[in-house]
């Protein structure tokens, strides 16, 4: 049995990959209401969220409001929510001694990550796995190519890739799970800020450039917070990265393209109409680095828009003013 808590785009598009007519395993979406679940059963697509993908006819929904059979040591329990409802649906989920794998991305306010959520919502530290990577949910849903990475204990990832892992999404292991999340974290608030300078009109050199320079900040990060630097130049960094960066269906690049068009952070998150872990994140991730001693220009370039409404343009600026350094340090 394959459960996924979360019926948002990619909780969606996860529950129709796996549960394809080639599936060897039973597949339930888990939506938080009732009445939700009664929706997606009746109309058999997210028409919310995923709308031009339809559910293959062996996907069950249900919700966190019924009582849900308690899971196996063979099954696997994937939270694809708000990383800030970790701990609530890990609660509701009926985990029992299932794998546990974290799909969502972002930090809180503190900096603490997602699989510390969930260790303090009481899942042993052996039994979770993140799941992160370079992945739209639309195109996964659709059945095109893509690659993500399971980090974790090995023996774990081993037996989730098993069941996960399909022809047209290939899962690669890792036992750095810390890297993996400061990597699929910091990529949201590193494209906000490569999202507003090419809205602004910089070009494209200096996007690359910013994007390059949010790299190296997701490295020191990551090795700070007992993370591989190397891992951030994988899946769950640069690919991921120059994903959400590039791609215009991206919500946190899109945040960044409205707060460079002077659009107020208030009226751009009504605007977009969805999570945005990238803004807990970016403040997040400052917290951390204040705590750990990393400097973070790009990110404390980002907060000072969201939290004090300092112009993008402005903000620019101070950055491609900054004074030059050794680019590896």
């Amino acid at each position: 049995m394959i459960r996924i808590v979360g019926a948002g785009a990619w909780g969606t598009a996860l529950a129709i990959l796996w549960s394809a007519s080639d599936a060897r395993e039973p597949v339930e979406l888990v939506a938080h209401t009732a009445t939700e679940a009664a929706r997606l059963t009746a109309e058999r697509t997210n028409t919310r969220r995923l709308p031009s993908a339809p559910f293959p006819a062996r996907l069950v929904v249900r919700s966190l409001e019924e009582e849900l059979p308690t899971l196996a040591a063979t099954d696997i329990l994937v939270l694809a929510v708000p990383s800030d409802a970790i701990v609530d649906a890990l609660r509701s989920a009926a985990r029992g001694e299932a794998a546990l794998v974290l799909a969502s991305k972002g930090l809180d306010a503190s900096g603490a990550r997602v699989s510390e959520a969930a260790l303090a919502g009481g899942a042993p530290s052996t039994s979770v796995l993140v799941l992160s990577g370079p992945n739209l949910a639309v195109e996964v849903a659709a059945g095109k190519p893509a690659a993500a990475v399971l980090a974790g204990p090995m023996a774990l990832g081993e037996h989730a890739q098993q069941l996960l892992a399909r022809p047209n999404f290939r899962l690669y292991l890792s036992d750095d799970r810390t890297g993996v999340e400061i990597g699929g974290a910091l990529k949201n608030v590193i494209a906000i800020a490569v999202s507003a300078v090419r809205s602004l009109g910089y070009g494209e050199n200096a996007a690359a450039a910013l994007l390059s320079r949010g790299v190296a900040e997701m490295a020191r990060l990551a090795e700070a917070a007992g993370g591989k630097r190397e891992t951030v130049f994988g899946l769950a960094g640069v690919g991921d990265l120059a994903l959400t960066a590039s791609n215009t269906g991206s919500r946190n690049a899109r945040l960044g393209e409205l707060l460079a068009n002077g659009i107020e952070l208030k009226a751009a998150v009504t605007q977009i109409g969805a999570t945005l872990e990238g803004i807990p994140t970016a403040h997040g991730a400052l917290a951390l680095a204040a705590r750990l001693g990393v400097e973070l220009p790009i990110t404390a370039t980002v907060v000072a828009a969201l939290a004090n409404g300092v112009p993008i343009n402005v903000l620019a600026q101070t950055l491609l003013g900054r004074a030059p350094a050794p680019e590896f340090r």
